[in-house]
């Protein structure tokens, strides 16, 4: 689903833009967050359904909990158990 060329870079910057979203969300909301809402309609323009938009945050959940192993604890599990149905809330939210 990413464009042929500069496939890697494209999807770096995503990953990186999107846990900068996620941060922010998370913490202050100084504005980062509001990349989330921006990527919504922008994916919709490219086809995306919501639900796999949406999916990409778990999938990010997902692969730090891997990553993590034994250092993933049950307060980061319960963390992003909260996080995630906000950030889907939010991303679904009418403009």
């Amino acid at each position: 689903m990413f464009r042929a060329q500069g496939r890697e870079l494209v999807m770096g910057a995503m990953l990186a833009l999107t846990i900068e979203a996620i941060l922010d969300f998370a913490g202050e909301r100084r504005g980062h967050f509001r990349l989330i809402a921006c990527e919504v309609a922008s994916h919709d323009g490219y086809g995306t359904p919501r639900e796999l938009f949406i999916a990409f945050f778990g999938i990010i959940r997902d692969t730090l909990c891997d990553l993590l192993g034994d250092e993933w604890s049950a307060e980061m599990a319960q963390a992003w158990d909260q996080l995630l149905p906000d950030i889907d809330a939010f991303a679904t939210a009418p403009a």
